[in-house]
């Protein structure tokens, strides 16, 4: 086995209906590869759709828009894209003392830790900043939670692209179990070339219900007692009764919790939406497998790490057993 970096895949390679093979460019190079037995597709929730369609797998109107030979239909591949909207609020402290920030004694601080680290692997640099988090339901009714919090020993905004000078923290709120779906679509033939990606965040208004609620009860959280020696000032002041106020922020600010799954969604073949089946086999291919987030039919109610290691276990215990059964 090897692994090529500075390479990518272009195509994967079909006899009839039977993937061979897969097309690389490695560094500039063009290259086939073929397949003794399966070629796995591995590449998330972007890439695999991407990779499926460009290669001719995929929904016909989306290939014949880019001029691609239709090898496979499959009206599924690139639809159903779900992720967990995020909300962050970040808060001042009154003091540079138990946070992550940029100051004079944060650095001073931070230097120090580095060298503890290194000497006791222990101290302020074994933060996994995201220190502690939450499940939780929108209100009585809901039978399981629907949101999440975590909770961050430094201010973050708009992914930590924008820095601010001082000390403080910030809590996320995650519509986990969100209606809203999204799409994964060409811009050109050309892998290489990024796809079309429509999230589709609060398209379904559920959402952004949900949403709203969440922001109320973690500003609650934070607005509490416990919290009142070392809350400072909010970076983003908005009322926690102004449901409107709290809408336009959500609208101008929410983003990504980086949870893409679905558009290659695992489902029978009854299914118009599904692309792979219980084994991860491609619909009507043969030779051919998905293994990543993208086979979600729904994303789970929490971080996706965990359960996208347990698909690529799973799938090699499913790839080994037919091997052994040939």
């Amino acid at each position: 086995m090897s692994v090529k970096t500075h390479t990518i895949t272009t195509k994967i390679l079909f006899e009839g209906k039977r993937a061979v093979g897969v097309m690389i460019d490695e560094g500039g190079q063009t290259r086939e590869l073929r397949a003794r037995r399966e070629v796995i597709v591995s590449a998330g929730a972007f890439g695999s759709p991407q990779l499926l369609m460009v290669s001719g797998i995929g929904p016909v109107a989306e290939l014949q828009r880019h001029g691609i030979p239709v090898v496979h239909t499959l009206e599924g591949v690139g639809q159903n894209l779900q992720d967990h909207i995020d909300h962050v609020q970040s808060w001042r402290t009154r003091s540079d003392t138990a946070t992550f920030g940029v100051s004079a004694t944060g650095t001073v601080k931070l230097t120090k830790a580095i060298g503890e680290w290194k000497n006791k692997r222990t101290g302020m640099v074994t933060s996994t900043f995201a220190e502690s988090g939450a499940f939780f339901r929108s209100s009585p009714e809901v039978e399981v939670p629907d949101l999440q919090l975590v909770f961050v020993v430094a201010i973050v905004d708009d992914h930590s692209r924008k820095l601010h000078l001082g000390h403080g923290f910030s809590c996320h709120v995650d519509v986990i179990r969100p209606y809203s779906r999204g799409t994964v679509t060409l811009a050109s033939a050309d892998v290489r070339k990024a796809p079309v990606i429509d999230p589709n965040f609060l398209g379904d208004e559920r959402d952004m219900e949900v949403l709203v609620k969440g922001v109320q009860m973690q500003q609650a959280i934070i607005e509490s007692k416990p919290f009142d020696t070392i809350r400072g000032k909010m970076l983003y002041k908005v009322d926690r009764q102004d449901k409107a106020a709290i809408m336009a922020d959500i609208r101008r600010r929410a983003d990504t919790q980086y949870h893409p799954v679905g558009t290659c969604k695992m489902g029978p073949s009854s299914d118009p939406l599904a692309v792979v089946d219980a084994e991860l086999r491609v619909h009507g291919l043969q030779g051919l497998r998905v293994v990543d987030a993208s086979i979600m039919p729904t994303v789970c109610s929490g971080n996706t790490n965990a359960p996208s290691i347990m698909i690529g276990e799973k799938a090699a215990d499913m790839i080994q057993h037919a091997k052994t059964a040939v």
